[in-house]
């Protein structure tokens, strides 16, 4: 009887898991703390399935007729939450494998299953100092492909992410890795971190990695007018502003030509003062702001606006893909659809993929639905506005 007990327990707490993950699923505004039942949704619902069956079996045992009504009332309660979560948990499995039919990509299940972590360290046995700003060392990780070419290679400078105060160019090196195997040399960059507030720093420093890569092409075998930025959330935003701003924008080393061929952008804060008032976690989004910025909105509009790509866009700035998940609770999805919208209004090529039921950093998760039509639709991006070869 106590093993049947312990089981009921076990039964009830995970139909109050899948319960909140059905909430999650069904809400788009949900309270801050469920945020990480939402990343769990983006990057590991397939999983769920598996879990609703446990919970049915566990209903099975608790429903046989020898148990006492309780634990048949309680099994019954399980099973009908381990039913509903099933169903709910279809609506982004649907929506995922609709969305790569809309793009032509396709899905593996075994890269799902198989797929890992997006998420690494720094490489310091070759990490180079590209400029000494104000006594700060700024680093960046070179990373070539293995194999030789025949002529000068493209370039990837790719930003990390981290709201403007933590994080290293160690992040995303599967992105990396993709690339180099793609026959792009990548240099992961870092930048200065706030506090104190680096809003009219770290977009210079950018220009200024920019800049060093095209200097020492050569010794990358690196072409230097074939140069293009990525990066995500931050790095996205940091990104954008490195291949949009104008003068008003200067690199923070002396170096010459910082301009980008293309710029790709995973779920970036495309204009902060939307950034600081529309978040589904306001408290994090507004200290990260507040830091970046020296203080909010109201205080600082000018400060906010130099600081938001969307002021920026007219025509002629590079060709841009925007990759952003519906469900982001960070940066939320409607930042890149403005930007997007801007973009269309200035005939600037670009293209924006919404990643269905996708949180912030979905990519961290690479056999995820949202990262294998992000790569697909990434990998058509690059062969039409920044083909390796």
């Amino acid at each position: 009887m106590v093993i049947r007990w312990i089981v009921a327990t076990l039964g009830l707490a995970l139909a109050a898991l899948l319960a909140s993950i059905t909430f999650v699923i069904a809400w788009a505004d949900i309270p801050p703390r469920l945020i990480p039942l939402s990343l769990l949704v983006s990057n590991f619902g397939l999983y769920l399935l598996p879990v609703g069956l446990l919970g049915l079996g566990i209903s099975a045992i608790l429903l046989q007729q020898r148990n006492a009504r309780v634990l048949r009332i309680v099994g019954k309660l399980v099973g009908i939450v381990c039913v509903i979560a099933m169903i709910a948990a279809c609506f982004p499995l649907v929506a995922s494998w609709r969305e790569a039919h809309r793009r032509g990509a396709e899905l593996s299940v075994l890269d799902y299953l198989t797929g890992g972590s997006n998420s690494g360290k720094p490489m310091e046995s070759m990490s180079t100092t590209y400029a000494t700003v104000d006594g700060t060392n700024l680093l960046l990780d070179p990373k070539l492909p293995s194999r030789a070419a025949e002529s000068p290679r493209p370039a990837v400078v790719w930003v990390h992410g981290g709201g403007w105060s933590e994080g290293d160019r160690g992040e995303a090196p599967r992105w990396h890795k993709w690339l180099n195997d793609k026959g792009y040399a990548v240099f992961a960059i870092e930048y200065r971190l706030a506090p104190p507030p680096r809003w009219n720093q770290a977009p210079g420093d950018v220009k200024c990695a920019v800049g060093w890569v095209k200097q020492h092409a050569r010794e990358f075998g690196v072409d230097p007018e074939r140069v293009m930025l990525a990066g995500g959330s931050a790095g996205g935003n940091l990104a954008l502003l490195g291949g949009y701003a104008d003068d008003r924008v200067p690199p923070s080393c002396p170096v010459g030509d910082t301009s980008v061929r293309a710029v790709a952008a995973f779920y970036p804060p495309a204009d902060l003062a939307l950034g600081y008032r529309d978040s589904g976690d306001p408290e994090y989004a507004r200290k990260a702001l507040r830091d970046y910025i020296g203080g909010t909105p109201e205080e600082f509009p000018d400060r906010y606006a130099a600081a938001s790509p969307i002021t920026y866009v007219r025509p002629g700035v590079p060709p841009t893909l925007l990759l952003h998940g519906t469900r982001d609770h960070i940066v939320a999805y409607a930042q890149s659809a403005l930007l997007a919208e801007k973009l269309k209004t200035a005939g600037v090529q670009h293209d924006l993929l919404p990643i269905p039921y996708g949180d912030h950093v979905y990519d961290f998760s690479w056999g995820d639905w949202g990262t294998q039509i992000s790569r697909q639709v990434f990998a058509r991006f690059l062969d039409r506005h920044f083909p390796a070869a």
